[in-house]
């Protein structure tokens, strides 16, 4: 004999579990992914620099941005904005936690501008490998990491405010001397891309000084040129087939569960030669794109793809493509400036 209490309790204990199941199915629809809206926006809300092209962009969590176009160097906070005009062309900005900003240029080694001005280490003051640095960032314990390096020459270079130490094959885990990007995770985690030689691209994970390779040894891809960070610590990566004679097309590959995936991309050409992408912070996969000569931006959600809308932008192409401490999405350009898309 079931008492009526038992019923009760049976229909709250239903009517509980499918309003939690209603809930959770629209808490995933609408929700939010790593506190920031699930859905993507194309809506361009911010226009910096019109007219300009732009190499580099740089954000931090107390608003200040600096954009690079050539040798000038532009900062911008609220209403306040400052130029500067620099003798070598800008490469890579990192902003550090201290809220100065590392420059990487093409002759000029690696800037440091702070409140006194620029500081310069070259090869001559600092034993810089050469000149040349292409990409710098800042760890959150305010270690800089850069690459100054060639075709069987340099490598890693880390500063550590008091002195430099330079990686390379011969004294570190390295399989190449090209370093051709850094990230670098919110927990102080440094990942690496060497390049050089067809078929030997790998990523490196180092933290605590612990190396590892995540892939073959010998070589896991064909050609990394860039490479982009989640905050989960998966990793995306275009392997590109651009210096191969035999045509092969570009893949996108992720990193998840310490094992590399394929990424379909459903037609979409996995950006082109020396392109820019970027993960947000709810690790979605911002790449550029073109149908026929119109640039589109291609969003993956880790799941399915959309496309930004025609006449998004004007005819032009991505050079750079950020996000900032508030997850919007800059993307610059080379000659039309630089587009903010909240989120």
């Amino acid at each position: 004999m079931v008492l009526i209490s038992d019923k009760v309790t049976w229909f709250k204990t239903s009517y509980l579990l499918i309003l939690f199941m209603t809930l959770t199915v629209s808490c995933q629809k609408d929700g939010l992914i790593n506190d920031y809206p699930s859905k993507v926006s194309f809506e361009v809300t911010g226009r910096l620099l019109e007219g300009k092209r732009i190499d580099c962009i740089s954000n931090d969590s107390k608003g200040n941005t600096y954009i690079s176009s050539g040798n000038k160097l532009y900062y911008i906070k609220g209403s306040t904005q400052k130029v500067y005009s620099l003798d070598f062309g800008i490469l890579d900005l990192a902003i550090a936690p201290d809220q100065t900003v590392w420059i990487g240029t093409n002759g000029g080694g690696l800037g440091h501008l702070t409140e006194k001005g620029f500081t310069w280490y070259t090869s001559e003051n600092a034993g810089l490998p050469r000149d040349y640095v292409r990409h710098v960032k800042v760890a959150p314990d305010g270690k800089v990491w850069f690459t100054s390096c060639a075709f069987r020459l340099g490598g890693l270079g880390i500063y550590n405010g008091r002195s430099f130490e330079f990686l390379t094959p011969d004294n570190s885990p390295l399989n190449q001397n090209i370093i051709d990007d850094i990230e670098i995770s919110e927990e102080g985690v440094v990942y690496i891309a060497t390049s050089g030689t067809v078929g030997q691209s790998n990523i490196y994970r180092i933290s605590d000084n612990s190396w590892k390779c995540l892939g073959d040894e010998k070589g896991t891809f064909y050609w990394v040129f860039s490479f982009t960070l989640c905050p989960s610590g998966n990793i995306f990566v275009v392997e590109d087939f651009s210096l191969s004679s035999a045509l092969a097309t570009n893949k996108l590959f992720r990193f998840s569960n310490d094992k590399w995936e394929k990424i379909e991309t459903n037609g979409i050409y996995p950006i082109s030669f020396f392109s820019s992408f970027k993960a947000d912070k709810r690790g979605y996969l911002w790449m550029p794109d073109f149908r026929g000569t119109t640039p589109l931006l291609q969003v993956f959600n880790g799941k399915t793809w959309a496309t930004s809308p025609d006449n998004t932008f004007p005819d032009d192409y991505f050079t750079v493509i950020e996000t900032d401490n508030k997850n919007n999405i800059w993307v610059g350009t080379s000659k039309n400036g630089v587009f903010i898309l909240n989120q």
